[in-house]
């Protein structure tokens, strides 16, 4: 049996998914610095004390891959004193929009016909190919920030 090791991550409220990639492997067979990139859910409902703890990283810049819909749908990120905020959508609106209306309508036969037997999978693994092969100019954009010293980075 697997033992399970607590999470040494913080527990934020507002801000869904927040760890430290610190540790990951790299392909030369070096690893991620900790406490220098870090990844999360949108940061639009984080509370005070996410808002005090997300400040304490010394943060440089928050890259925000949602596109407009999803910042409207979602909210703004909230704004970290002295961080530069940047936003390169990875995804188009448009691309999700006859998707997220079945969603809204609640029609549940409907999204279990496009769903069902591992569609749903499916189509989430096609959806983050595409941003990986077609937001390579975003990608880009990314890795030159965080060369240029951007970090530490969310």
């Amino acid at each position: 049996m697997k033992q399970q090791v607590p999470s040494t991550e913080p527990e934020l409220t507002g801000v869904r998914n927040f760890r430290d990639v610190g540790g990951l492997p790299t392909v030369d067979g070096r690893r991620v610095r900790h406490g220098v990139l870090f990844r999360s859910g949108h940061l639009a409902h984080a509370t005070e004390q996410d808002t005090a703890f997300l400040a304490s990283l010394g943060l440089h810049t928050v890259f925000d891959f949602r596109n407009a819909a999803d910042q409207k749908l979602e909210g703004p990120d909230v704004a970290l004193p002295g961080v530069r905020n940047v936003n390169l959508p990875l995804s188009d609106p448009a691309d999700g929009a006859e998707f997220w209306k079945m969603v809204r309508d609640g029609d549940l036969d409907q999204l279990r016909a496009i769903l069902d037997g591992g569609k749903g999978a499916d189509r989430m693994i096609a959806s983050y190919r595409t941003m990986v092969t077609e937001r390579t100019a975003e990608h880009s954009q990314v890795l030159h920030a965080l060369a240029e010293d951007s970090v530490p980075a969310l």
